[in-house]
């Protein structure tokens, strides 16, 4: 007779049950944190007018009746406008949570590096480059025209990175030394501008702080494609992520390559951050931040890690500046600043109930 340890066969059902349950909870919370984004404000709005409203606004999007809803001498009520103008800041703070926690998470996959975060690659300085160089060349164009700048600036950042960064097996250390400078000179050149340019600075000091209440409707239509590609590319890389954890040479074994996958990854994350950046600003800590709660919770596995961060990510954007919105009243506190209020304390405590952090 055979004996069979039974703690060997707990550990796959439990590691199921753990990722079953963080699926259920991380919806729930998901759909908590929407409703909350949408009701909950400086101005406390009746909840059956909001529901009406909400049920209203997909048949004015694609009638176009919207903009005619919402313009002053309407017959809506201020009920009705303050829900439908949330709605495009809900749907930003959805869309650049889940792309800056699934950049972070597809950035530390493919570096091992537990520090990875999408500034580390200089995506947010080269993104806050391109603004500046959009509102210095265009200063009357639109968010959408400035949003474009600073895809560029981030892809072009991204570029350089990858191209002088090595992605052999020392690719971390290059990424991030490439990344560190790459960061310094953007920052440098940014600086110099924004003192040059004293209209320039005007404009970009809103841009800087990170918010999601400056998109509407048309940025985010331009941006949801680039975002999908995005989400995509790091989610396809997914499994080579979990190969590459184990080492280059053994990668290499099991039919991975190393240098294509961390491409495929590292392309991706490149457009995720700048779009993110583009849309919201610099956005700092939630990339660094949800990659760690969610291995605490569910374990290392990049498949879980990346799925997952998809829902996490937007549930801590969206707390961070739903509260931003009521903590200081009549008045707002910008949801960049909030990430790091709110990611600061609570990545030290991860921290401190372990024993460090780590990608694989």
């Amino acid at each position: 007779m055979t004996l069979v340890d039974a703690s060997t066969t707990t550990r796959p059902h439990r590691g199921t049950s753990r990722v079953v349950a963080g699926v259920v909870v991380s919806v729930l919370l998901f759909a908590a944190a929407v409703v909350a984004s949408l009701f909950i404000g400086s101005r406390t709005v009746d909840p059956m007018v909001a529901v009406s409203t909400l049920a209203a606004l997909p048949g004015q999007l694609f009638s176009g009746d919207l903009a005619a809803a919402l313009a002053p001498g309407s017959a809506a009520s201020m009920d009705e406008v303050v829900v439908a103008a949330r709605v495009p800041r809900t749907i930003t703070a959805v869309l650049v949570g889940a792309a800056l926690a699934v950049a972070g998470a597809g950035l530390q996959g493919a570096t091992r590096n537990p520090l990875g975060d999408p500034g580390l690659l200089g995506l947010t300085a080269g993104a806050a480059l391109g603004v500046v160089l959009g509102l210095a060349f265009a200063p009357a164009a639109a968010a959408s025209t400035v949003a474009f700048f600073a895809v560029g600036g981030a892809l072009a950042a991204g570029l350089v990175v990858t191209g002088a960064g090595r992605m052999g097996a020392d690719s971390g250390a290059g990424l991030v030394l490439a990344g560190a400078a790459v960061t310094a000179g953007c920052t440098a050149v940014t600086s110099s501008l924004v003192i040059a340019l004293p209209g320039v600075l005007d404009r970009f000091r809103f841009w800087g702080l990170g918010t999601v209440d400056r998109s509407g409707l048309t940025e985010i239509g331009a941006a949801l494609p680039f975002i999908l590609l995005g989400l995509a590319l790091v989610l396809a890389g997914a499994a080579t992520l979990d190969a590459l954890a184990l080492g280059d040479d053994l990668a290499r074994g099991l039919g991975v390559g190393p240098a294509a996958g961390r491409a495929v990854v590292l392309s991706g994350v490149v457009i995720l951050s700048g779009v993110a950046t583009a849309l919201a600003g610099p956005i700092a800590f939630l990339g660094l931040l949800v990659p760690h709660l969610l291995r605490r919770l569910v374990g290392v596995g990049n498949r879980v890690v990346l799925g997952l961060s998809v829902i996490v990510g937007p549930v801590v954007l969206l707390v961070a500046d739903t509260v931003g919105r009521v903590i200081a009243p009549p008045g707002e506190i910008a949801v960049g600043v909030m990430t790091v209020a709110i990611g600061v304390p609570f990545l030290i405590a991860l921290l401190r109930a372990g024993q460090g952090v780590s990608t694989s």
